[in-house]
């Protein structure tokens, strides 16, 4: 009589997590089969961090085909190497070495601490794999190696793709105010000394703009509108999860898109003024490395075109404008340096910007190297393909 009932099928009762995910109605099974956990499998299919589509991965390339494309018809690079076979690189590679670890600090403890203090606590060991191992994919594939940051929180913590945006996001607001700090603090010199015509009144507009919308950000978020906004940004975080058809995947999206603000609704004035400082000293450490390039060139650049234009070719390196420093910052380097500053001739600015890009390209990825074990195994234990593996597992 024990033999008789094994095996035999039983619907699938009301009570269990399939039915609340909406998954179990009508399903028949065997009665000593497993529970499934079917919750777990529906935050799968809901959550998915997909690779950057062909034509996304392509724009840099193309970009950057389009950038040699001009420069073959516009320097001479025979004579571009031959400078290149005499520059002095005694004071380069160590100085290069030193900016590419102070570099890699500052990403760490700026954009890995915005995100263990906004979605999930890293240790320093987590925050380091983080941002630094990376490296080793974004020089040439920095769309994908954008994808990656929030793949390893989704997976290693737990965190919505939508909170990782939105910390990234807040992280970038306090870096492009160092960026501008160094703009503006240009652009008020060269305006008071005239030593370049060509940066005038349309700069101090464009730095004027820019601190409005920057302040304007800050006050509104610290306004008596701030508590209520951030507790509508909590209470919308599961809007539409009980919802089903069009209507839920509608309140579904719209909370992924109220997700965007939810660090900049709990983030106070101590975590803008830290990630602010570090960022500053990114910008201070870049120009100094980029003096030294130039002097090893034997370069002589204004003030005001060295705090203007060096930074923006700078972070030019991180626009998809560029495959591993190539393409847009040499472009740039023309613009700044040749065209408006009247630096050199254009074969040493070529060459003053291929030494930089290439000490930059070279020093992040023996860096990311360090790191990338741990990365590929927190973010991969199943293989590169598998990009649809839940949180946790």
């Amino acid at each position: 009589m024990a033999q008789q009932g094994r095996g035999k099928p039983r619907p699938y009762t009301r009570t269990g997590a399939g039915w609340k995910a909406g998954i179990g109605r009508g399903l028949i099974l065997p009665a000593n089969c497993p529970r499934i956990n079917f919750d777990k499998y529906r935050r799968m299919a809901e959550v998915q961090i997909k690779k950057p589509s062909l034509i996304n991965q392509l724009i840099p390339w193309v970009i950057t085909l389009a950038i040699f494309v001009w420069l073959y018809y516009n320097i001479d690079f025979r004579k571009m190497f031959q400078i290149l076979a005499e520059v002095r690189l005694g004071w380069f590679i160590p100085s290069m070495a030193g900016f590419v670890l102070v570099f890699g600090a500052i990403d760490t403890f700026t954009y890995g601490q915005s995100y263990s203090w906004f979605t999930a606590r890293l240790t320093t060991r987590e925050k380091i794999e983080l941002r630094v191992a990376p490296y080793v994919v974004q020089p040439i594939f920095a769309p994908l190696a954008e994808v990656l940051f929030p793949l390893y929180l989704w997976r290693r913590k737990g965190v919505s793709p939508a909170h990782a945006l939105s910390t990234s996001v807040w992280t970038m607001m306090s870096d492009l105010a160092a960026l501008f700090t160094a703009l503006t603090v240009g652009v008020l010199y060269n305006l008071k000394t005239r030593l370049v015509p060509q940066i005038g009144f349309g700069w101090l507009l464009a730095m004027i703009i820019f601190w409005a919308v920057y302040f304007g950000n800050l006050i509104f978020w610290h306004s008596r509108l701030q508590p209520k906004i951030a507790a509508w940004v909590e209470r919308s975080r599961n809007a539409g999860a009980a919802q089903r058809g069009a209507s839920g995947i509608l309140l579904k999206v719209a909370s992924q898109a109220t997700q965007l603000l939810r660090t900049f609704s709990i983030a106070r004035w101590r975590h803008y003024l830290y990630i602010y400082a570090l960022r500053i000293l990114m910008v201070f450490a870049g120009l100094i490395s980029n003096y030294v390039a130039l002097k090893a060139l034997g370069l002589e650049v204004p003030v005001a075109i060295m705090v203007i234009g060096i930074p923006i070719i700078f972070y030019s390196h991180f626009q998809p404008i560029n495959v591993g420093g190539y393409g847009g910052p040499q472009a740039l380097a023309i613009l700044f340096l040749y065209e408006i500053g009247h630096c050199g001739s254009k074969e040493q600015v070529a060459a003053f910007s291929f030494l930089w890009s290439t000490g930059f390209l070279v020093g992040r990825i023996l860096l990311g190297m360090v790191f990338i074990r741990g990365f590929w195994k927190n973010t991969f234990p199943e293989g590169f393909g598998n990009w649809r593996r839940g949180a946790g597992g």
